[in-house]
């Protein structure tokens, strides 16, 4: 089949009746019932979206009256992107709108053949709440006629064709996030090994709520390397954060096993035995990925990490220091924003390398390094000045590289930090920032001194942390 385009009614389309395509070249029907795969993201369109649904509806009717050339000039739905298995027409994109017209038609007692299995809980909870809301509202849906609704349909016999489209359109609705459209991409790859485990990985997938925090650090720690650098989109530029997401954790990865890569620490015994150390035991960031089960235990153990060490404010154990360090000091940090998305980035490349081994040490001798753009220059920290940061000082590579914390300690050691020494005669974020850090280390400098002391005495403190390692 490839791919065929199709124009029909709403009508037509619910009543499953053969509806005929062309690829361009050839005449095709597209036949079939609609049907939602098992790894479709849930159903979450609420009032806000029904609402404007239904007010289009009535825009579009107001504005054909007293206009006999075009009372018969149908609504126009939208595309949507349809895969068609056997006699199945599974849909791949457009079942936020599909779903609330289907109940719409459920309220109208229309369409008997139209069945539509939800299996998520979360779709049946919205589907039960809409309904209840529409049959408050029944009185405005009177005037819905399926058959003067248009649709265009993108069917093909090909899985993967579909997804193309799908990964690459917006089709009208609420705009996807690019987590929405790679756990589709991966809740297929798991449905081609094994369909038992679907649910399952699906019920993972949702129990990790959103993903966009931890995708988003895992993406600068992906494309900031020196040797592969990639320029990551501004915050801004959501359709380009979107396609990098999409690319880097969809397209780009490969078919194969879970593979947690990791580094083996092995001692040679003089009697010939050997012992093995592994400082962590889960995902490295770095590391190649492969669709299914791999990128979704990926995902789910950064998100694990991240809500462990970057959310967590409970001062507990060996970890108590970190804490309390990360916690009172760097979230509380006025106009440093873009460089803790950096600092983030930096914690967990660094636990996914070495575990938690001396974590308050690195942490305090990242932040000198990271933090020190926010003393080097005049001018505020912009967005743009961070990947040049990196480029310039290739602090994700120094961990990346480093086999054990000392190694890494001994490379962000060996950064000089430089101090401009314009600013401090004013209350700005620069003084600020050195009067937080200096009150938090106890570096006792006064404040005339700041220009010219700060840098030597907060290198000489972070420096000595780690002499107990060296």
């Amino acid at each position: 089949m490839a791919v065929v385009v199709a124009s029909c009614t709403l009508e037509k389309l619910f009543s499953g009746v053969p509806i005929l395509a062309s690829d361009g070249k050839v005449k095709k029907d597209v036949h079939g019932m609609l049907a939602i795969p098992e790894y479709q993201r849930p159903y979450r369109w609420n009032e806000e979206q029904i609402t404007r649904l239904l007010n289009d509806f009535k825009l579009h009717q107001k504005e054909l009256v007293g206009k006999p050339e075009v009372e018969h000039c149908p609504f126009y739905l939208g595309s949507v992107i349809l895969h068609q298995q056997g006699y199945k027409l599974n849909i791949i994109d457009g079942q936020q709108r599909l779903t609330t017209m289907a109940l719409i038609s459920y309220l109208a007692n229309k369409h008997a053949d139209l069945k539509l299995v939800y299996e998520s809980p979360e779709s049946q909870q919205q589907i039960k709440h809409n309904l209840g809301w529409l049959y408050k509202h029944e009185a405005s849906l009177a005037v819905i006629d399926f058959a003067q609704i248009n649709i265009t349909l993108v069917v093909t016999d090909s899985e993967d064709e579909a997804y193309r489209f799908f990964e690459t359109q917006n089709t009208g609705g609420v705009r996807l996030a690019g987590p929405d459209i790679i756990k589709a991409h991966h809740l297929r790859a798991v449905d081609e090994k094994d369909k038992s485990a679907v649910n399952t990985f699906a019920t993972r997938w949702e129990a990790l709520g959103d993903l966009n925090s931890v995708v988003d650090i895992l993406l600068r720690g992906r494309y900031w390397q020196y040797l592969n650098f990639r320029d990551y989109p501004l915050h801004n530029q959501t359709q380009q954060v979107r396609t990098s997401i999409v690319t880097e954790l969809a397209e780009h990865t490969g078919k194969g096993d879970d593979i947690a890569f990791g580094r083996i620490a092995r001692t040679y015994m003089p009697n010939g035995g050997k012992s093995l150390a592994q400082p962590q035991v889960g995902y490295e960031l770095r590391q190649p990925l492969n669709s299914g089960a791999n990128t979704i235990h990926y995902l789910q153990y950064f998100e694990q990490l991240r809500q462990t060490y970057l959310l967590n404010n409970t001062a507990q154990g060996e970890l108590a220091g970190f804490y309390e360090f990360y916690q009172h000091l760097v979230c509380k940090l006025d106009g440093c924003g873009y460089l803790k998305q950096l600092y983030d980035v930096c914690l967990l490349l660094y636990i996914s390398q070495h575990g938690q081994q001396s974590l308050e040490i690195a942490a305090k001798k990242l932040f000198r390094v990271v933090y020190s753009r926010r003393v080097e220059n005049q001018k505020a920290v912009k967005e743009k000045s961070v990947p040049a940061f990196v480029k310039e000082t290739p602090v994700l590579d120094w961990i990346a590289m480093s086999y054990t914390p000392e190694q890494c300690f001994a490379q962000l050691d060996g950064f000089k930090l430089s101090v401009d020494k314009s600013g401090f005669d004013k209350n700005s974020v620069k003084k600020r920032f050195v009067e937080k850090v200096s009150q938090y280390f106890g570096l006792h400098i006064e404040k005339q001194d700041y220009a010219n002391q700060f840098g030597p005495a907060f290198s000489q403190h972070i420096s000595a942390l780690g002499a107990k390692h060296g």
